[in-house]
């Protein structure tokens, strides 16, 4: 999996690049098993408090996500994009987002502006739809060379553009409205979107019936975030502690014995 130049160009000052999925019909089908197999245990445990749960079922997929991230092809795009051979597997996840978007109480189903990071945060994750997130499914909305910019600057603009939208008597904390620079990704399970989560993003509504299924991982450079260490060691427990040293600095399991 090699992306030309100009796709290389296009990623560092836009923040996203698309590419045909890289995994292959057969692996997407198995993946789509396991998800669906394993739901119902997922929703019926009761995690440890402060663990993310999206990581842990993408975790409850084993070898077959496990190896998936480890392919070499994506390693060597993730390390290319961020400019350096020491990197690792710092968040992940995978599930139906329209179970937990609105769990703060809002009626819609939709998730508000924000930025997983900042002009100094390197990072490359790779998402794959299991369902085509399209209009009716909240897709995924990005503004682009966000991730270049200020948070401060970048949150104002988003925010007087919620304002001007008429629909609040005090400043407003979320933003949901349309930026006229944004990009609405329509992600088909046939595509990959290879992006950087600092960029500034947000979703759609969700009106359309059904699940709005994704896989995702982030992989960041020496010093990044290490979110879901505890989930991996957690779902993987009694087997990580075997593994090759090669696959725990790839999860970030380097420093731990």
């Amino acid at each position: 999996m090699k992306i030309t130049d100009t796709q290389t160009e296009h990623f560092h000052r836009n923040g996203f690049v698309m590419i045909p999925n890289p995994f292959g019909e057969e692996t997407m089908l198995e993946v789509d098993r396991r998800q669906r197999e394993n739901a119902g245990e997922w929703e019926a445990t009761d995690w440890p408090k402060g663990m993310n749960i999206g990581a842990c079922q993408f975790l409850m997929a084993g070898e077959t996500v496990l190896s998936l991230v480890e392919q070499p092809q994506v390693v060597d795009l993730a390390r290319s994009l961020l400019g350096t051979g020491d990197i690792h597997v710092g968040a992940c996840g995978m599930g139906d987002a329209s179970k937990t978007v609105s769990s703060d109480g809002r009626e819609r189903q939709q998730v508000q502006w924000h930025a997983d990071g900042g002009p100094d945060v390197k990072q490359v994750s790779f998402r794959t739809a299991l369902d085509r997130h399209d209009t009716s499914n909240g897709p995924l909305r990005v503004l682009p060379g966000s991730h270049v910019r200020e948070r401060e600057d970048v949150a104002e603009e988003l925010r007087q553009l919620e304002i001007a939208t008429g629909q609040h008597d005090e400043t407003p904390d979320l933003m949901f409205t349309r930026h006229p620079a944004e990009v609405e990704v329509v992600l088909d399970p046939r595509w990959t979107l290879v992006w950087t989560p600092s960029c500034w993003h947000a979703t759609g509504v969700k009106s359309a019936a059904g699940p709005r299924r994704a896989m995702a991982w982030n992989f960041y450079p020496a010093g990044g975030r290490k979110r879901d260490l505890e989930a991996l060691k957690h779902i993987h427990a009694g087997a990580w502690e075997k593994w090759s040293a090669e696959r725990k600095t790839l999860w970030g399991l380097d420093n731990d014995r």
